[in-house]
């Protein structure tokens, strides 16, 4: 019977058969799957079987579900993908799945190698391509980071290393606002690829982009200036 294993932090937290022919998640009593985490929607997706094959489909969610770093709407479900909702990862597992073979040493073989060691082109932004930075004779994407320009938070800087960056003054947050009336959940920044968006969690307060408000989910850009909650923060591109 085909499952799926659900981890936070590279820890497994529980492993789940799918014997039903539907099985939602979502941050709801109701799902099947509870992830009580506020970047999680509601109902955030729907593991789906239609004549003995898995799908995974995203419900609409705030901030997207993902296949394998891919953002999907709905995608067929192979062996050992993993599927990324909020800050939590579920690993499917079909157990009748057959081990893919053992690869030939071939010159073929060889040659297929050498051309999957390339490095991927970035995405390109709405503004133009991030260009790659030279490190040692090596191409790297640059990476995102926040400065804190005014307002109370527990660091200067951040740098954007995860997936998701959550912004607020729960404890889990990556971005900590302090203050009286800092909201727990104020903003995310996401990144896909080598591109970030910074979208409105649900409930949430206005946020801006170059003093223009943020509809659902903006790209951002190096310089860009956000405001979050009273914060004013600086993206840069490093």
């Amino acid at each position: 019977m085909p499952k799926i294993f659900l981890k936070f932090n590279e820890r497994v937290l529980k492993e789940i058969p799918l014997d039903k022919p539907r099985f939602t998640i979502g941050r709801k009593p109701d799902n099947d799957l509870v992830i009580d985490n506020p970047v999680v929607s509601g109902h955030h997706a729907l593991i789906v079987s239609e004549e003995g094959v898995f799908f995974i489909e995203d419900l609409g969610s705030t901030n997207g579900t993902f296949v394998n770093d891919a953002k999907i709407q709905k995608e067929k479900l192979k062996n050992s993908d993993c599927i990324i909702v909020g800050k939590h990862v579920l690993i499917y597992q079909d157990e009748i799945a057959a081990p893919p073979p053992l690869p030939k040493e071939t010159e073929s073989h060889t040659t297929m190698i050498l051309e999957t060691a390339k490095p991927k082109e970035p995405v390109k932004a709405a503004h133009g391509t991030m260009k790659p930075v030279v490190v040692g004779g090596k191409t790297t994407e640059k990476g995102g980071w926040l400065t804190v320009v005014s307002g109370e938070t527990d660091r200067k800087e951040y740098e954007l290393t995860g997936r998701l960056t959550v912004i607020g003054a729960e404890d889990t947050a990556t971005v900590k606002l302090a203050g009286w009336f800092a909201p727990k959940n104020a903003a995310l920044i996401s990144r896909r690829g080598s591109a970030y968006f910074v979208s409105v969690p649900e409930g949430a307060k206005k946020i801006t982009v170059n003093e223009e408000a943020v509809q659902g989910q903006k790209q951002l850009h190096d310089a860009d200036t956000i405001i979050i909650a009273g914060v004013h923060f600086q993206f840069f591109l490093k």
